[in-house]
């Protein structure tokens, strides 16, 4: 039988575990506060300056999570606890960095605000819908990724 990831960590994130003298709860549940709280925060600023993409979505970042997410285009995510997940299973609030094979030219950078549907994913950025403006939006970024000479990775916290 064949599980589906992205429920089993949607379920992980929600569930608190309690004990009878003290409560536990998984590593994902502060992220899944974190999560829904980055979606948010970057919905707020739809329709505003963003400047380019990576940096909108790390201050983005840095502005909803304790710790900072670096400029880089791929060890930024894991120095910020993030690890690659398939595109079928990202879920609100991971990030989507295109990158070109070296990882040194970031291509587009965007925040998933929806579950993925098909080729596409919702997503909330800057620098797409408008020059350097704030906005949401589904498109497929591994097409976008492939199309610009560069390759698609899926974040998840």
């Amino acid at each position: 039988m064949k599980l589906n990831t992205a429920i089993l960590r949607r379920a992980a994130a929600a569930t608190v575990l309690t004990a009878s003298a003290a409560s536990f709860m998984p590593m994902s549940a502060t992220t899944a506060v974190a999560a829904p709280a980055i979606v948010e925060h970057a919905r707020s600023h739809i329709g505003e300056w963003g400047g380019q993409c990576k940096a909108f979505v790390q201050r983005m970042y840095n502005e909803t999570h304790a710790n900072n997410l670096g400029a880089g285009y791929y060890q930024a995510y894991i120095d910020a606890g993030y690890h690659r997940v398939a595109k079928a299973d990202v879920v609100p609030g991971d990030i989507i960095q295109e990158t070109d094979s070296t990882h040194t030219r970031g291509i587009h950078t965007a925040i998933v605000t929806g579950d993925p549907a098909g080729a596409t994913i919702r997503v909330v950025d800057s620098n797409w819908v408008g020059y350097e403006i704030v906005g949401e939006h589904s498109y497929d970024p591994t097409t976008h990724a492939a199309n610009n000479g560069g390759a698609a990775y899926y974040w998840h916290k």
